[in-house]
């Protein structure tokens, strides 16, 4: 970044750059080249590409990769500015897969708060009640507003909920592995759920929407449930259909119920405000409600963004007549807590059914989540409160009744279901084909609703229009005017279908109403709670907590990105296509592999689509059924056995012969034991689907026989597959081409800079080798001159989200990729691993590191320290058992003003440390002598552990008991009462060490 810094530079910026001490610094890295000549001598090296000395030059890039043109700050500014200017923002019809509501002030406020944004996965929940209390506030809302006790702490989006939700129902219904469907939900969700369900146990059938009425036929659904007999786990039905009709919720709840099956109702919070639909929990002749429900909600949060981050939302009952069902669910729950103290605090709840603890036999493989999407929908929701919240319901209700009624007094244009009531959206049947009026209408700048004619296949011309709060007089003016200019008039004296009072809802929810100046001081506090990468080191193993540069921040804010519809037409969206299309290439230049899908919204997920790509390949080779043996290496994190076992492969012994997974071990260099390899290579051969293998591997090693792996995989017929987390050790140094690699996962929300936002939204974009590339999922952008459009891969897998994935991620990491460059890529990496190396070799005198007999082998981007045994006996004898002990050595290091490193995780007795390139050599001394200052303080006072986090605004958090005595929500009539810190962790971080330790042992002794 060369250029001068001038304040007229940033005059329009939402901040200034200048107050900032890593926004301005070349390629975001704090450490000068004085500082880094130094770090390098303190190892024994001389250059940077000494780093890399002990990885075979045959999988090393011959020279920095190109990526693309590196800008400068200003120039960047200006880029992103010009690019999503060449979006069209026209008034918008569009809603069916994704609504679009007004964004509330509090939301852009929310989301610059950097304690909430830059936050980690509230694992550590002292030091999360930030992060905890967003997620609760959302889940008790949601909570009020469904009537349902236990709201998760989200999904990625509705499509994928839906299919967890599914996954649920044949867990608690037994013996069971059928969904019925309707087909009147939106179509890329069903694409979704077939997906997902190929080469699993899992069937997907749909139950036709009936012509005439635009609904599902319940006697069709019944007849269709008695073919299924016992397999049959659920019904999945929408309240509003993707025609806007009404769907009898009643009438299909009560089969559910009379079928002893799950009933899981698909909804929109927003159309279940007071005086609006009536709520889930309600539903059935007998109230007796839908067993769980799904839905969207982004639009509670923020603009249609082109599709994403979405906000899945899923709910269960948990009562006093059901307590059970919640465990078979996925993901992560929020539940009420006690700290030591016996205060009322926060933490995660349940998670012993998550892949991080029962890895291949966790109920799913969802690690990252929406996280803060949720809770910027939890900001929101308070925001508009109860008259709020129905004000946006009953102006989209009251907008569609006024449209409706003028738009069928024009000739030829009718409702196409004129006896089934609707909502907020409508379809209009026409006397001309959609497109045709579409056209029209994008010349008079409308984007004219969605062409559903194809939906039902009746010959109809069938006219999707939706409406929100978003939506204005002049608006509907416009559309009212321009139907005017294509078609006759003719009165119509037809009566618009009334909502049966039995579909509304009749009491209200009970939200409270804030002014919004006090929520943003409650969010403010609640972000104060947290630590944030902006301020201190953040030394979370395997999760590169890395700086996270506010440009990418302001260039996903803009305008032009926010407002655009995923399913606009694709002419208005040349911006957002162009940056898709950009991804795709750079991302092709940093693996070295020939293609890149865009569309996974999670570094899970991403491990999901690589072995389905695999079982596309296979199956393409008709091997679909013989090849269900995995090699994953027991270091893997817990999602590769998770996706696994997502994807169908099965860890099971059937006979004396073994499915599934297969585990190999380590040697004694801390990499994959390649004798143990061989020995499973010959062994299942032709049975091998393929291998997944992280690299560099969770202890910090490369693995340096990755390719001679992939070669013996590749002669035995199998695939490839590298888990990408750790690529901010290696991009732009090794080829993965050439190692040999056929799939990757890159997570942008670790090495690509996205911000983590208390557990997501994350990102996951997969590049593949050519043995893949006509399999990909969703869409390839494709550039026809200085236009951009989209195709499908010719043997597609289908679909894993309902539009393109989370995109305004994707303009993070290319706003951080455009500051970068191929040598900025190169020097992120390689500072990545210098600082780490520099804590190992500082570290290394004091603590021995993990796997044991490895402490000479050279680690990469991270590594693990643990404690001696003489240590353990002296914390054992201070009244801390053994297997809690690294658990609390973690809390120690909250008291110094940072978050812990990774504990127990891939060792036992570890504790996993990463410090990425964001910070500078005084940084890492600080933390050298932070580590050091700990060692010393529990040899010399171990019993401090016992009292340990001693700064927090709650001390120690008893996490047994809030998963004895679980409580999801409860009804806000007033904001959570908070504790503040009892001293700041930016204070603790600039406090002397000795004085920190000073306080330490005052608090304990108090």
């Amino acid at each position: 970044m060369t250029e001068v810094h001038s304040e007229s530079n940033f005059s329009h910026l939402p901040y200034n750059p200048k107050t900032l001490k890593r926004e301005l610094t070349k390629y975001y890295i704090s450490s000068t080249k004085p500082e880094q000549a130094e770090m390098l001598s303190t190892i024994k090296l001389k250059d940077l590409k000494d780093l890399y000395a002990h990885i075979p030059d045959n999988v090393k890039f011959d020279k920095a990769p190109f990526v693309t043109e590196e800008l400068g700050y200003n120039d960047l500014i200006a880029h992103v500015e010009a690019v999503a200017a060449k979006n069209n923002l026209k008034t918008c019809f569009i809603g069916d897969g994704l609504k679009n509501y007004k964004v509330q002030e509090i939301v852009p406020y929310v989301c610059d708060l950097r304690g909430l944004t830059t936050a980690y996965t509230p694992y550590q929940p002292e030091r999360s009640q930030g992060t905890l209390n967003t997620l609760w506030i959302y889940s008790s809302t949601l909570s009020m507003l469904t009537g349902f006790e236990a709201i998760n702490a989200s999904f990625y989006d509705r499509s994928t909920t839906l299919f967890e939700a599914i996954q649920t129902a044949t867990r608690i219904v037994k013996g069971s592995n059928t969904a019925l469907v309707c087909e009147s939900i939106y179509p890329d969700d069903i694409e979704v759920l077939k997906t997902h369900a190929k080469e699993t146990n899992l069937k997907i059938i749909t139950i036709p929407t009936d012509k005439e009425t635009g609904m599902t036929d319940v006697d069709l659904a019944r007849k269709m449930a008695g073919e299924i007999g016992l397999g049959l786990a659920c019904i999945c039905f929408p309240q509003v259909n993707n025609y806007g009709n009404l769907e009898d919720v009643h009438a299909l709840t009560d089969l559910c119920t009379e079928l002893k099956i799950q009933s899981i109702a698909m909804i929109d919070p927003m159309l279940i405000a007071t005086e609006g639909l009536i709520p889930p929990v309600e539903y059935g002749s007998n109230k007796q409600g839908a067993n769980m429900l799904v839905g969207e909600g982004q639009h509670l949060a923020i603009g249609p963004n082109f599709g994403g981050p979405g906000l899945g939302i899923f709910g269960i009952r948990y009562n006093e007549k059901n307590k059970m069902d919640i465990r078979n669910t996925a993901g992560r729950f929020v539940g009420k807590a006690k700290d030591v103290d016996g205060k009322n605090c926060l933490c995660m709840v349940l998670s012993t059914r998550e892949q991080h603890i029962r890895r291949e036999k966790a109920t799913s493989n969802i690690c990252s989540n929406q996280s803060f999407i949720a809770s910027a929908a939890g900001a929101a929701i308070l925001a508009r409160g109860e008259n709020g919240m129905t004000e946006s319901a009953l102006i989209g209700r009251d907008f569609a009744l006024q449209m409706a009624q003028v738009l069928t007094q024009f000739k030829g244009v009718n409702l196409a279901f004129p006896s089934t009531p609707f909502y907020n959206e409508f379809t209009l049947e026409l006397p001309i084909k959609v497109s045709e009026l579409q056209k029209k209408a994008s010349a008079a700048n409308i984007q004219l609703g969605v062409d559903v004619s194809a939906r039902m296949k009746d010959g109809r011309n069938l006219l999707l229009l939706s409406f929100f709060d978003v939506h204005t007089d002049e608006d509907l003016e416009k559309l009212e005017n321009f139907f005017r200019d294509n078609f006759e008039a003719e009165e119509n004296d037809d009566f618009l279908p009334e909502i049966p009072e039995t579909m509304l809802r009749s009491t209200a929810v009970g939200l409270p109403n804030f002014e919004t100046e006090d929520l943003k001081s409650f969010y403010k506090k609640l972000a104060d709670l947290n630590v944030s990468p902006d301020d201190n080191i953040y030394p979370l193993g395997s999760c590169t907590m890395k700086y996270n540069p506010y440009i990418n921040d302001y260039a996903a804010g803009l305008k032009g990105f926010t407002d655009v519809h995923p399913q606009a037409p694709l002419e208005d969206a040349q911006g957002c296509l162009e940056i898709l299309w950009n991804i795709q290439e750079m991302f092709k230049s940093i693996t070295g592999l020939p293609a890149v899908t865009t569309q996974p919204v999670a570094g899970a997920q991403g491990e999901l689509v690589g072995l389905k790509l695999f079982q596309g390949y296979h199956r393409n080779n008709g091997e679909a059924d013989t090849r269900n043996i995995l090699l994953i290496p027991r270091s893997a994190h817990g999602t590769n056995p998770a996706s696994a076992t997502m994807a169908g492969f099965e860890t099971k012994t059937i006979d004396g012969v073994q499915y599934g997974i297969v585990t190999i071990e380590a040697d004694n260099k801390g990499q994959i034991n390649f004798e143990q390899l061989k020995t499973e290579i010959a062994k299942y051969n032709k049975r091998i689907a393929g291998v997944m293998v992280t690299n560099p591997n969770t202890s910090g090693i490369f693995e340096t026989r990755f390719k001679e792996m992939a070669d013996l995989i590749h002669e035995a017929g199998g695939l490839v597959y590298m888990d990408g987390a750790n690529m901010n050790a290696i991009a732009g140094w090794i080829d993965l081409n050439k190692m040999g690699v056929d799939a990757v996962h890159n997570n942008l929300h670790k090495t690509w800079t996205i911000p983590h936002g208390g557990g997501g939204p994350g990102d996951g974009i997969v590049a593949v080798s050519h043995r893949l590339i006509e399999f990909l999922p969703g869409i390839q952008v494709v550039k026809n001159g200085n236009t951009f459009g989209v195709e499908k891969a010719p043997k597609s897998i289908g679909t894993f989200h309902r539009h393109y994935g989370n995109f305004a991620h994707k303009i993070r990491a290319y706003t951080y990729i455009k500051a970068l460059g191929g040598q900025g890529v190169r020097e992120m990496s390689a500072i990545a691993v210098l600082s780490a190396r520099y804590l190992y070799e500082k570290l290394k005198p004091t603590f021995p590191s993990l796997p044991e007999g490895c402490e000479n082998e050279v680690r990469m981007h991270e590594f693990i320290l643990t404690i001696t045994k003489d240590t353990f006996a002296r914390i054992e004898a201070g009244g801390t058992p053994k297997s809690t002990a690294i658990a609390k050595v973690g809390k120690l290091f909250l008291d110094y003003g940072l978050h812990a490193p990774t504990v127990a995780f891939p060792e036992v007795y570890g504790l996993m440390i990463e410090p990425t390139e964001s910070y500078s050599k005084a940084e890492l001394d600080r933390f050298v002598e932070v580590v050091n200052a700990i060692l010393e303080m529990i040899n010399e006072t171990p019993h401090v552990l016992r009292t340990a986090p001693h700064f927090t605004p709650v001390k120690k958090v008893d996490e047994v008991e809030a998963n004895k005595t679980l409580t999801f929500m409860e009804e806000l009539h007033q904001l959570p009462n908070l504790y503040a810190n009892v001293v700041d962790p930016v204070k603790l971080s600039r406090m002397s060490i000795s004085d920190v330790n000073h306080a330490i042992l005052n608090a304990h002794n108090q």
